[in-house]
């Protein structure tokens, strides 16, 4: 049974794959283009970054100079992060080297930290020097929003970074390991109550992840710890979780969570944090050792300083063609980007993709002297994981949940792994998933947890 399930994957993510590359292949080809040598500089490697240059890249070819710039020299795929502060897979199978798929498409890879950009003169400003440039496209992504509560920016370890997932597994295995320990099961139920601050998709996965990790793997390697000695809460300020979602998303999600032995607390706002201790604005308090704040993101501050018209949490403000209507040669994508004249997006990665290959797009047809494409949020459905063997997609307005749905959940996520190479190592971790307990060595980083330094 298992290897059938597991040859139907496989068959089932290769065919999704093969489906969008050819998908990919037929769309957005332009008429030859009047100007050559352009210079396009895209700021950001992530999802809207990523999207914009292989969309130019693909239209243009040598005609024109593409320049990315980015603080790492890989591409995060942030979707699966929490899997790596989970366990469930290893850090390099969610970093995907920027120069194997830059080198490839003709691209200028620079390794930089983006301090300022000059709209007047045309210039980027890095840590490695200025970058001229005839148009831009920014896309730096965002940080975390601690909405102006310092304790939970001191207190709380945020997963935003791959930094973050292999700080928060080191963490879960330290606990662990203190844990079997411990003696004293006061101090013992502390250290093994994991409180998850933020009811979206990463909270909520982040959720399912942990209590399979605490459910299926921990008695084994640890026999000292008793399964009812764990406690797992999840806090969401709003009535539902899965907030953009759908209303039977949330419901299928919610059950799933309280059935894995997940504490959910709707209408619960987290207030304040201390070493121990959490306490929301209704007077509820959990005493744990670990807490893990994974809702809020507002622009990087590079971004949030430019001297332009802002939007939402410090993006930037674009008329409906992704354009700054102070300077048509600058397009903005992803997180970075406050559309106006359209519904809200959703700041997902399917969102950032979307808006990044609009913004190459429209830089193609500005240089071609075609009219410029307004942007169209298309809705493509939604995936979730509730753990091993459980997950819930909606797509086309159908939901599809259990087993079912954790399919399509990796199906997807497999597909938008942007190298064959992370496909195929996620690919087997999962698979081996079936037969072998995960990884549970811990990574020796010289830093510590936040939360437990």
């Amino acid at each position: 049974m298992k290897r059938s399930t597991i040859a139907a994957f496989a068959t089932g993510a290769l065919g999704g794959y093969m489906a969008i590359r050819s998908y990919k292949r037929t769309r957005g080809s332009s008429r030859p283009l009047s100007a050559s040598g352009a210079r396009i500089v895209i700021l950001g490697a992530g999802f809207a970054g990523l999207s914009a240059a292989s969309r130019i890249a693909k239209s243009l070819g040598p005609r024109v100079r593409i320049c990315l710039v980015d603080q790492r020299n890989y591409h995060l795929f942030t979707p699966m992060l929490y899997q790596v502060a989970t366990c469930a897979v290893l850090p390099y199978d969610v970093a995907i080297p920027l120069r194997s798929f830059a080198t490839p498409h003709g691209i200028d890879f620079r390794k930089a930290t983006v301090s300022g950009i000059d709209f007047e003169t045309r210039q980027v400003n890095t840590d490695a020097g200025s970058i001229p440039y005839d148009y831009l496209i920014v896309g730096l992504g965002s940080t975390t929003n601690f909405f102006g509560n310092r304790s939970a920016e001191e207190h709380a370890t945020e997963v935003k970074s791959l930094e973050d997932g292999i700080t928060i597994r080191n963490r879960i295995i330290d606990t662990m390991e203190e844990a079997s320990r411990v003696t004293d099961q006061e101090k013992r139920r502390t250290l093994l109550t994991f409180v998850i601050v933020g009811g979206g998709a990463t909270g909520v996965e982040t959720a399912g992840a942990l209590a399979q990790l605490v459910g299926h793997i921990v008695p084994k390697n640890y026999p000292a710890i008793k399964p009812e000695d764990f406690r797992i809460v999840l806090i969401e300020s709003e009535p539902k979780l899965l907030g953009h979602m759908s209303s039977k998303m949330a419901e299928i999600a919610l059950r799933n969570l309280e059935q894995a032995g997940v504490d959910v607390w709707l209408n619960a706002r987290a207030k304040g944090f201390s070493d121990d201790e959490l306490v929301a604005e209704d007077g509820r308090r959990v005493k744990s050792g670990t807490v893990l704040w994974t809702t809020g993101v507002r622009a990087a501050d590079v971004i949030s300083r430019l001297e332009v018209a802002h939007g939402h949490a410090g993006s930037i403000k674009t008329n409906e063609y992704l354009q700054l209507s102070a300077y048509p040669n600058v397009f903005a994508a992803g997180d970075n980007a406050s559309i106006q004249n359209g519904t809200p997006v959703p700041l997902l990665a399917a969102s950032a993709m979307q808006e990044g290959n609009a913004a190459g797009i429209n830089v193609v047809r500005l240089l071609g002297g075609l009219p410029l494409v307004p942007f169209r949020y298309r809705d493509l459905g939604n995936v979730i994981s509730l753990g091993h063997g459980s997950g819930v997609a909606e797509i086309g307005g159908k939901v599809i949940a259990g087993f079912a749905g954790w399919l399509v959940w990796r199906v997807v996520h497999i597909a938008r792994l942007t190298n064959l190479r992370n496909k195929v190592a996620t690919a087997l971790d999962w698979s081996t998933a079936w037969f072998y307990d995960v990884d549970t060595a811990r990574f020796e980083t010289g830093e510590r947890p936040k939360a437990a330094a």
